[in-house]
């Protein structure tokens, strides 16, 4: 009747799994919909946004320079076309978020190996 060292009501991810598809089986034989809610939708719209987003290549020279003198207000995020982003810092650039997350910018990039041109792939 189970494993020994499992608690009752503990489950196997595998067998969660296994529950959740014949749920849906279920539910798609007999019709019910499923609704995604907004939060949900948000969620994954930007993920797939994210996933799908087009890779540009830039100097990293210019962008770390641009990072370290304009980050607070998000001048290297609008030079690597993160538009979105770009426009948040300006927003908040009198807080203190565009600067500690420029700095995260800066930890992401400083590594990057550069081609022979020194450009990067954002």
């Amino acid at each position: 009747m189970g494993r020994p060292d499992r608690k009752k009501g503990d489950a196997d991810i595998s067998e969660f799994i296994a529950l959740q598809q014949e749920l849906s089986d279920v539910k798609k034989k007999y019709g019910i919909e499923e609704k995604e809610g907004r939060l949900s939708k948000l969620i994954s719209s930007f993920f797939e946004r994210r996933e799908n987003r087009q890779k540009i290549q830039i100097s990293r020279k210019k962008y770390l320079l641009l990072a370290v003198f304009t980050g607070w207000f998000g001048g290297h995020r609008f030079y690597a076309k993160h538009y979105p982003t770009a426009v948040l810092y300006l927003v908040l650039f009198w807080s203190g978020f565009p600067l500690a997350m420029t700095i995260i910018d800066l930890l992401v990039a400083i590594p990057m190996q550069a081609d022979e041109e020194g450009m990067i792939w954002l």
